[in-house]
């Protein structure tokens, strides 16, 4: 945590309050796996007990600074491929390329709904060929500006 700046530390304090349901100061794998979806990420549940287990196996709950470390780790660049391919997939529903309205579609899925003007303004800023929709080299740019 002392790489990060006080802000992100806040605002990872505020992701991990809003996902302790029961306000114990841990997250269970359910409020792991709550928060990965939310952020695009669905995971089977051994691998989200991986993920709440790997820096303390004797522990099934992740404590705020252990999901901080499991938050800010470096990613090797397979993962960060898969991720990329997991996550293009899902905003792009069953399409090759992310529409405003498989956008507003997938934004509403996660919770998160935007207005269908907004979508359009996400896929515009993201468009760099200008064709309406994102593409997968479109969408790996957007993620890495």
């Amino acid at each position: 945590m002392e790489s990060l700046r006080q802000e992100e530390v806040g605002q990872l304090r505020a992701i991990f309050d809003a996902f302790d349901h029961d306000s114990d100061g841990l997250l269970d794998k359910d409020e792991v796996s709550a928060i990965l979806v939310r952020f695009g990420l669905v995971l089977t549940e051994a691998e989200v007990l991986d993920v709440v287990t790997e820096l303390n196996p004797m522990v099934r709950k992740l404590p705020f600074e252990d999901f901080v470390a499991v938050a800010c780790r470096p990613m090797k660049e397979d993962d960060i491929q898969a991720e990329v391919m997991q996550t293009f997939s899902f905003f792009a529903a069953d399409e090759s390329e992310v529409t405003a309205s498989s956008l507003h579609a997938a934004m509403a899925t996660l919770g998160l709904p935007v207005s269908t003007l907004m979508s359009e303004d996400m896929i515009n800023e993201a468009d760099l060929d200008q064709d309406g929709k994102v593409n997968l080299d479109d969408y790996r740019n957007a993620l890495m500006t």
